[in-house]
């Protein structure tokens, strides 16, 4: 039987006619159309993921491009009012209110910062933590803590608790310690 069965895939790679029963006959070809149903299914899907994928990359691109719009929106009364000072300046004569008009600029601009989650890091008469803070220059004094802040020569942030920038500071290097 094994004999038969060898000649017989042989004759099938030459072409000729294979004999078989017919319930091996059905089952091979319920096989191979399953198979080929899966082959198909898998096409699909894969079609289909590389759509989704290209539509998120789509949409991804499009949320960043406008993901700023708020931001943007509630930055404009801002720019709106300094505007409006920079011609007042222009026409002054009373630099009082000016000077009232910039501190409430101040004020709208300091309340935006602390709505967009942004925190100035705290610095003079802290203690130096090289995480926030960026030494800049080192002041030898006899008094004062070794390490404490004595100046920020710029202020460093946090956004929504993560360090945007350091501040740059001068620190205390107690003299003789």
């Amino acid at each position: 039987m094994k004999n038969s069965k060898a000649n017989n895939n042989k004759a099938a790679a030459e072409g000729e006619t294979v004999t078989m029963p017919k319930a091996e006959y059905e089952l091979l070809k319920t096989s191979a159309a399953e198979r080929d149903a899966s082959q198909e299914k898998l096409l699909r899907i894969q079609a289909d993921y590389e759509n989704a994928r290209r539509r998120m990359e789509k949409d991804k691109a499009e949320f960043l491009k406008f993901a700023n719009e708020g931001f943007a929106l509630d930055l404009l009364p801002i720019l709106d009012n300094l505007e409006m000072a920079e011609k007042h300046i222009k026409e002054a004569k009373d630099f009082k209110a000016v000077q009232e008009g910039i501190d409430m600029i101040q004020l709208q601009i300091q309340k935006f910062v602390k709505d967009v989650g942004l925190e100035r890091i705290k610095t003079v008469g802290e203690k130096f933590d090289p995480h926030l803070h960026e030494a800049f220059e080192t002041i030898e004094s006899p008094d004062g803590d070794d390490g404490v802040i004595t100046a920020e020569l710029k202020p460093g942030y946090r956004l929504n608790g993560k360090l945007l920038r350091p501040a740059v500071v001068k620190i205390i290097k107690r003299k003789g310690g």
